[in-house]
């Protein structure tokens, strides 16, 4: 079928398929005459309507190029023509901001639009975009639309996939590549390089080829003959019997071979069957052979030929005559026939129906000339760019008068093996914009593209802007101000004077407006009136420090000690009764050495802060160092958070760089956590008083938060376990939802007073959160004083943070604070809140939580907003007096009835010691002066674990005292094993003994306190050894040594000695008499036995009736 028949349907479908979308296409000519194809498959535009004005440009976008290809025919103008003003090129995309074209390739060598030898040119394009653009003539004279302009030409595009291509596009494909080619010449070779389509002819029949089965086959096999006569097929099956009785008649015919051959002999043959007559029936005339051989005739015409007559007498009709020969000139054939008649009362016909045979014609026949096949394409004439291919066919020259040969002997197309580099090349430049000022000096700018590069080839060189200075004229400037001066001193120093200053004015110049206003100015100072006698601090000398006169209300500084730089200051103010009196001097502003070099080493990074921050590992661990040993003066702590300040910006300026390395961040919180030591207490309160608060610190904390969990990876998280704080952050993506619990407890070295905390921290964010940090801050409530006696902050603190910070939390953060002191009041939950003022909390607000009792130790905070969280609570004077911070009942009956019994037998053995007198006695009550130490030391601790000083002394006694019992246990043992084994000397007390009951802890005790610097005796809630760093083991390890020494000498002494040893009297054998003493010198009151050694005999009664479980007595 045509495609001019199909054109019309076809082509309504796919512009009903695919709807028509117009836009602004990548790299336009112009930002106003632009049109964007779009999702568009087939389509037809004229150059009037599309191309309207210059610079205007028209682009077809490819859906996907790697499974598209875009064809284009293009009908050339018949008229004017100016050359080089229709551009067509291809690329990939286009860079804005460059004005880059990406994968740029032309197409004016294959289009030559103004190239009159043909009138229809065609095109493959594989890349993103396809462009025409109709830009100005090189002359750059922009051409007035219908003068002088490329008259109109049409063009139609077709997107053809690369699999599977329809048929439609297929046959509308062929017809342009039929053509294209057709129409090629060498120097203008068919733009159609490669189709996805089949296109071909049917061949024409050739000698030895035939049909079969409906395909064409150049060399037919040979087929089984008849009789071995040449040309014809094998007889086909007999044919039904034309009658059932009586005689009927059976057709067979062939074919000759092939179809069109000439062959001589029989066609068809008949013969009789059924030759049985007919009992009880007439016979029909049959119409069975008629239909039989009629179906087997080739030619539908000849309606006679093998049809058997119905005739009374059986006979064979004559041959017909030869019918006239199939072809007027060369060989062909003749055919002829006959009828059979049967009757019921007849024999049948046998034998040919039809015949043919071979006539031959005298006149020549006209042979037409005849194409032999195309030549394989060539090789690509360039090994790389747009080069073209050929091939060529010959033509067998016609005889006797033929037809020629027609259509062309060769096709050329072109072809690209493989693109070759394009180096990129500049279009011209626009014109220069206006100047950018009306007056003074101002730039102007022009622009130019670049087409390419392509393919590996080098960029444009040069800038695709250029900028030029211009100037009008002279802008006119106005007068200008000098900065003023620094104000003159004040005529009086009190009871109000004058101060000046002055300016200068610069300008005007150009016609500018003169400066506005006067050059001086004064102002009234020292208003202030003038002190009296009484209002004047008096001069006091305070060692080698002399504080000179003051008013009140003024402040007096000198300079601070040799080992810190800065002021020492000293306010004086009025009392209630108006007389001036000076307060206390503060240290504020002081220093240390130490301190001030690491401060220097500190602003040395901070001025590298754009190169490096190697400089920051040094500071940290210095500071941290440096704060372990303490700070001296309250203006120390203000030092260290400046230097903290100062290395958090410079993190904070570096934010591409990794997470600080780890140590580094364990030093950070450590010195943070120094700096809620204990003993800082009163230099924080002195730094309040002088107008420096809590308010840095917390904001200190928050910003390294904050810097931590920005450089964090996500699901990463930071845990941090200090002596005064615990710090955990993590970071999660914003798509997924968390749950915190705080503070961790099943860490391995996790410290004494966070394992045994009792706050429940539960911080719940949405998808909007990222980093949340919470810090359980020790004792910072100590140090966040209130200006009232009667309330107290009853919690530590903790603070939770968020970054970002969400505007409504999705849930409250719940708090659950055990009471740091029994017996109040009123609890409140607080939240810190830098913008309250007013209040009489100071920066604590009670407006966003609410306080939940738990019970009367514990509160629970829900609050609605992230701070800082504390419970502050009303002091309960009455509780105070009564409980007066003394150990429980239970506590002070234990331990009383434990000394009480303990000196009860002290006293026994002391009235009856001329009696008992021995070693084991004076072991006796060595061991039970160290249970009644320890017990009164237990009650003394109770009531000082806020005294750190007397605190740490308690814990430490205690660690030597319980030492003491385990070791008098063990010099018992020993004792019991010698009195055994019989190498007792007659010594009241060994020296030996002495120094493992009393010497050897005292120096375990001597080496622990050597070690650790003290640090670990005594903790916030009790005065003992604390769990963290080991500690304990000082005390567990010993006393473990002492019970398997106890256990082995016991096993010891218990080895059989003899059936008869005398455990009294050692050597003597006989029944043993008394068992080996218990470790209580329990008397054993018996009669009738002998002293040893000189002493008690059997014989001697009376007073001296009883034996003592020794073996040796003076």
């Amino acid at each position: 079928m045509a495609w001019s028949a199909l054109s019309g349907p076809c082509v309504a479908l796919i512009l009903l398929f695919f709807g028509l979308t117009s836009c602004t296409p990548s790299g336009p000519a112009s930002a106003t005459c632009a049109t964007l194809e779009q999702s568009r498959f087939f389509g037809v535009f004229s150059s009037t309507t599309t191309l309207p004005s210059t610079p205007c440009s028209w682009t077809l976008q490819n859906p996907d190029p790697r499974r598209y290809t875009v064809y284009m025919k293009i009908t050339k103008p018949t008229d004017s023509c100016v050359p080089r003003q229709i551009r067509t090129f291809q690329f990939d995309s286009f860079i804005e901001t460059s004005r880059t074209y990406l994968g740029m390739e032309s197409f004016d060598e294959v289009v030559r639009l103004c190239d009159a030898s043909t009138t229809v040119t065609y095109l493959e394009s594989s890349k993103q975009f396809l462009q025409i653009r109709k830009v100005a003539p090189r002359n750059g004279l922009e051409i007035v639309q219908g003068e002088n302009d490329v008259s109109e030409f049409k063009a139609e595009f077709l997107v053809v996939g690369k699999r599977n291509p329809s048929m439609p596009a297929c046959q509308m494909l062929c017809q342009w590549l039929e053509k294209c080619l057709s129409s090629s010449t060498h120097d203008y070779p068919c733009g159609i390089m490669n189709t996805p389509c089949q296109c071909w002819e049917a061949p024409k029949r050739k000698p030895g080829s035939c049909y079969r089965g409906g395909v064409y086959v150049e060399k037919c096999l040979p087929v089984p003959r008849d009789n071995g006569r040449d040309g014809w097929a094998g007889w086909g099956r007999w044919s039904v019997c034309s009658q059932e009785c009586g005689g009927g008649v059976q057709v067979r015919s062939r074919t000759c071979q092939p179809d069109d051959g000439v062959c001589e002999g029989t066609v068809e043959e008949g013969r009789a069957c059924n030759p049985q007559a007919c009992i009880g029936k007439e016979r029909n005339r049959s119409q069975g052979l008629r239909a039989i051989i009629g179906l087997k005739r080739d030619n539908a015409d000849d309606a006679n030929h093998g049809v058997v007559a119905t005739q009374t007498d059986a006979k064979t009709d004559e041959w017909s005559p030869w019918s006239a020969c199939s072809v007027t000139c060369s060989e062909g054939w003749q055919s002829r026939t006959r009828v059979c008649a049967t009757s019921s009362f007849t024999t049948q016909c046998t034998g040919p129906l039809r015949e043919n045979r071979p006539c031959n014609n005298t006149a020549v026949c006209p042979v037409d000339g005849a194409w032999d096949e195309w030549t394989p394409w060539s090789l690509c004439s360039s090994t790389c760019g747009r080069g073209y291919r050929d091939r060529t066919r010959t033509c067998k020259l016609p005889q006797n008068g033929g037809e020629p040969c027609r259509g062309p002997t060769r096709q050329t197309k072109f072809c690209n093996i493989a693109v070759c580099p394009v180096d990129g090349y500049w279009n011209e430049w626009s014109a220069w914009t206006a100047c950018s000022a009306s007056c003074s000096n101002g730039t102007m700018q022009r622009t130019r593209e670049c087409n390419g590069p392509s393919y590996g080839g080098s960029d444009c060189h040069g800038s695709w802007k250029e900028t030029a200075n211009c100037f009008l004229k002279d802008c006119p400037v106005d007068g200008r101000w000098h900065a003023w001066t620094s104000w003159g001193s004040c005529s009086k120093t009190c009871g109000g004077g004058i101060q000046q200053r002055q300016r200068v004015c610069e300008g005007p110049f150009f016609g500018g407006e003169p400066c506005p206003g006067e050059t001086g100015e004064q102002r009234r100072c020292n208003e202030k009136r003038c002190p009296e006698p009484h209002e004047i601090c008096p001069e006091q000398n305070t060692g080698d420090i002399v504080w000179k006169k003051t008013p009140a209300g003024d402040m007096a500084a000198i300079a601070c000690p040799a080992d810190a730089s800065g002021l020492i200051l000293r306010r004086c103010t009025l009392d209630a009764v108006g007389l001036a009196s000076w307060e206390n001097p503060t240290h504020i502003k002081c220093v240390s050495k130490n301190y001030e070099n690491i401060q220097m080493l500190d602003y040395i990074s901070k001025a590298q802060m754009g190169q490096s921050v190697d400089g920051v590992a040094e500071v940290i661990s210095r500071l941290r160092f440096s704060s372990d040993e303490g700070a001296r003066y309250s203006g120390d702590l203000l030092a260290v958070m400046d230097i903290l300040k100062n290395t958090t910006e410079l993190w904070i300026w570096n934010l591409l760089t990794p997470l600080p390395p780890f140590n580094d961040l364990q030093n950070y919180v450590q010195t943070i956590s120094n700096l809620l030591k204990e003993e800082h207490r009163d230099k924080w309160e002195e730094a309040q008083l002088m107008g420096a608060n809590i308010k840095e610190f917390l904001r200190l904390v928050e910003d390294f938060v904050n810097m931590i969990g920005m450089q964090m990876s996500g699901f990463q998280d930071i845990y941090e376990v200090t002596e005064n704080l615990v710090l955990s952050i993590h970071k999660r993506p914003t798509t997924t939802s968390s749950n915190f619990t705080f503070p961790l407890k099943g860490w391995r070295g996790m410290l004494d007073w966070v394992r045994t905390s009792e706050e429940k921290i539960s911080v719940s964010h949405g998808n909007d959160a990222f980093v949340t940090g919470i810090v359980l801050y020790r004792n910072l409530a100590s140090i966040l004083s209130f200006q009232s006696n009667t309330t107290l902050i009853n919690s530590k603190v903790v603070s939770v943070i968020v970054k970002p910070t969400p505007t409504l939390l999705s849930s409250p953060v719940e708090i659950e604070f055990p009471h740091l002191n029994n017996g109040t009041m009123n609890e409140t939950c607080l939240s810190w809140d830098e913008s309250e003022t007013s209040s009489l909390l100071g920066s604590w607000s009670a407006r966003s939580c609410r306080a939940v009792p738990v019970h009367s130790f514990r509160t629970k905070c829900v609050c609605d907003s992230l701070s800082t969280f504390a419970i502050l609570a009303r002091v309960n004077f009455d509780s105070i007096m009564d409980k007066a911070l003394l150990p429980s009942v239970t506590l002070i009956v234990g331990c009383g009835v434990s000394s009480l019994t303990l000196l009860l037998l002290i006293i026994i053995y002391v009235s009856v010691w001329k009696y008992i007198r021995s070693e084991r006695s004076v072991i006796l009550i060595n061991f039970c002066l160290s249970i009644i130490c320890s017990n009164a030391l237990i009650l003394v601790g109770q009531t000082q674990a806020r005294n750190k000083v007397v605190c740490t002394l308690v814990a430490a006694f205690l660690h030597f005292f319980f030492l003491s019992s385990f070791c008098w246990v063990l010099t018992e043992a020993w004792q019991s094993y010698m009195a055994v084994t019989g190498r007792l000397r007659n010594r009241i007390i060994r020296k030996r003994f002495l120094c493992l009951g009393w010497g050897l802890p005292a120096l375990v005790v001597a080496v622990s306190v050597g070690f650790t610097k003290a640090k670990g005796y005594g903790t916030v809630n009790y005065c003992w050894l604390s769990l963290e760093g080991g500690l304990l083991y000082s005390f567990v390890g010993p006393a473990a040594a002492v019970v398997l020494g106890v256990t082995v000498e016991l096993l010891r002494g218990s080895a059989p000695l003899g059936p008869h040893l005398d455990v009294c009297c050692p050597g003597h054998h006989r029944p043993p008499l008394c068992p080996i003493p218990d470790p209580l010198r329990r008397l054993r009151l018996s009669g009738g036995l002998h002293h040893c050694h000189g002493a008690l005999h059997p014989a001697q009664r009376g007073k001296n009736n009883y034996w003592i479980g020794q073996s040796k007595m003076n």
